[in-house]
Parts: structure tokens; sequence; C-alpha cells
């Protein structure tokens, strides 16, 4: 099993004295848990949440007790990410009474797709309630993330889930409690719900009394939401778009998944059309659709004699192209150099552009451009240029 680590990864190539950008981090791929009503099926209700959504690359899946085999309808769903959770008393667990199942069960996961598994998601209140204990729960957790790691599978990933109410001093909880260290853990996500819908609670403030990407970054983690909830209101569609927009370009989050479920009607989308389909943008990707913006601003580094740095801030709002990194002298229009050429695509990034070998006391111009071709091809943008002095030698 992998322990990922939510940073991207810097590009160590030069070309011409000009580095090139940084890598992109995992796009945020939306999703949902699968509204199944009384006598449907799950194959048929599934149908029903594609009718409705486009077809979620991403699906939130439940049991009360062991997880099911691969060939059951929640779990046999190709090219689909799968979220799923399971649960088991800690004390059997750590009993090894269900390490046979646990062991065969991850060893016969699919290394086709991703597949985020979480041992007994939102223990807070059975804790909080005797039921077991935390330490017990960390334990047990360790336990089967041994067993998982066994399994030598890349796109098996540790994914703890809990309720971002848990964040709030309200709670009076400490998310510590229910963390089994960042050595078992692969991604961190959040039941993420009690929004103000009378005043339509942005996802920035939400977060801002419940930080679960802040707790997510601080230990070098992916943040992502593994159920979403926010109640009927007229206020909801918008809401909706703002959560998405912010999961995307601010969090980066990993994987967020609406929670449609039967029996929590003030959450379920099933009859708000608005709403519905303001999710469906989530999940399609028109939401973010568009033509790529990019804005640079100098630095961070500040000039030195010989060097200048600029960033730029892209969004590739849904398309896919290739960056490069630009400067020249505008007195002359010479002296010109432009890094290697990048693919970009997905989630919003910042990306650092550095020039070095070059002249004391001398303006430079610098930008960001897109391509359409890694190799030759045409310039389809260019960002803001910005303009740099190098400092005295």
């Amino acid at each position: 099993m992998k322990r990922i680590i939510a940073a991207a990864a810097a590009a160590g190539a030069v070309l011409a004295g000009l580095q090139a950008p940084a890598h992109a981090d995992t796009p945020t791929i939306f999703g949902s848990s699968v509204y199944q009503a009384p006598g449907q099926t799950f194959t048929q209700a599934l149908a029903a949440t594609d009718a409705a959504y486009g077809k979620p690359p991403a699906l939130r899946v439940f049991y009360s007790g062991a997880p099911g085999a691969w060939t059951d309808a929640k779990l046999n769903t190709p090219g689909r990410t799968t979220i799923v959770s399971f649960k088991y008393s800690p004390k059997d667990v750590l009993a090894g009474k269900h390490d046979a199942h646990l062991r065969s069960w991850f060893a016969s996961a699919p290394r086709d797709r991703d597949v985020f598994w979480c041992f007994y998601h939102e223990p807070e209140n059975e804790i909080e309630d005797g039921v077991f204990t935390a330490a017990d729960y960390r334990a047990a957790w360790r336990r089967i993330d041994g067993l998982a790691d066994e399994a030598g599978n890349a796109r098996l990933s540790a994914t703890t889930i809990l309720m971002d109410w848990t964040l709030t001093p309200a709670s009076g909880r400490r998310w510590q409690d229910y963390y089994p260290g960042s050595q078992y853990v692969d991604v961190m996500a959040w039941d993420v719900y009690g929004f103000n819908e009378a005043n339509s609670e942005t996802m920035a403030a939400h977060n801002a009394a419940r930080p679960g990407l802040e707790v997510a970054r601080s230990q070098g983690k992916p943040y992502a939401v593994a159920e979403l909830g926010v109640r009927d209101h007229a206020n909801r569609p918008a809401m909706l778009r703002d959560i998405a927009k912010w999961m995307r370009n601010t969090a980066g989050a990993r994987f967020v998944t609406y929670f449609d479920a039967y029996g929590w009607p003030e959450y379920a989308l099933d009859g708000d059309e608005a709403s519905a389909r303001s999710w469906r943008e989530a999940v399609t990707g028109t939401l973010f659709a568009g033509t790529p913006a990019m804005t640079t601003t100098a630095g961070p580094a500040a000039p030195t004699s010989t060097s200048i740095e600029w960033t730029t801030r892209v969004d590739p709002a849904g398309k896919s192209g290739w960056v490069s990194c630009a400067s020249w002298t505008p007195a002359t229009g010479g002296n010109f150099s432009e890094g290697p050429r990048r693919r970009v695509s997905g989630n919003p990034e910042t990306i650092t552009c550095a020039r070095a070998g070059l002249l004391p006391k001398t303006a430079y111009r610098a930008r960001l451009k897109w391509w359409d071709a890694e190799t030759g091809g045409t310039v389809l943008h260019t960002s803001n240029t910005v303009d740099q002095t190098t400092a005295p030698a």
C-alpha cells in the first residue's frame, strides 16, 4: 500500500537555463452514494444514479459488517473509483478473527482502478457511547492496514473517514483520538454536513469552522470528502456549485461524493431537479469547463543579480495542453529563452518558473505559454507578462 503525500512533485529538468514546471496534482473526482429505494436492486438504483448525474466516476458504498466480495454489485463497478467502508468489532479484529477474510479480500481487490477503503467510518459516536475504545479502534485499524499491505496493491488506499463535526469545539472531541498514525493512512476524508443553508454558507466559511483541509495537510495527506450533505433549501443548487468549485480549486480534494441515500430525505437530491443538475455539472466537469486561465506574478523569490522567478496560477478549465516558461529582454525583444513543455489538465495549480545565468541590472519580461502539442504545434493561450530587473552584481 502506498503512503500518499499531498504535494506536487517538483521537476528537476533544466533546459536553456529555464526550469520546467512542476507536475500537477491528481484531479478531483466527484460522485455520490447510490439512492436505493425499497424494492430496487443495487443495479437498478445505480442506473438511476447514472441517469441523474452522468455516470459518476466515484461511488461511495457501505457495508454494516464484513465487506462484500468484489463480484458483489456494489463493488463490481469497473471503470469507477470505489470508496468503501466496512465494520467489525475492534476487539474481534485484534483477536485475529477476521484476518483470513480480509487478507483474501485485499488480495483479490482490483488493480485497474482506485479503491479507498475505510475500517468503521465515523467511529466517534460508538467510542463516545462506550461500544469500543479509541485505543482499540486505532490498534484494529493498524492491524487491518497491515493485512492490506500484504496484498502489494498500489491502487488500495487506507482512508480515514471522520465527521467534520468532530473538528468543532462544541463536539468536545479531538480528531487525533481516532487517527491511527500517518504511517497507516493514505487519505484523510471527512463527512461534511451542518451547513447554514438559509444564509448560503460557503464552503470556505464552513471549512474555516471545521478545518478538515488544514488537518489533512498537517499530516501530509490528501483531503477528500466521503459524504457531503446539504439540506433541502432554495439556496442548495448554488451552494453545491460553490462547494464543488472550492473542492477543486482550493482544496484539490482527491474525491468528493454526495450522500444521496434513501431514508435521509433532507439531503436527497431526488425530486430536486435544480440541485441534481448542479451536482451533475460537478460530476461531468461542465461546471469547470471554459477557456484556460493563467495569471502570472513575480516571485516567489526576489531577483538576484543573475536570476529571476515568476509564478503562474493555471486553471485548465476542463482542457488538456502543454505549458512552457518563457522570458526575454523587453528593451530589445532578444535574449529569448523558453523551457521544456509539460502537460497540464485537471485541477488548477500554481507553476513556478526560474531562469538563471542572466546579466546584472537588466530588465526581463516573463510569462507562461499554453501549447496544443508537446513539440511544435501552436500557442493557444498566454498569461499576462511580468517585468523584473536583476539586482546589481
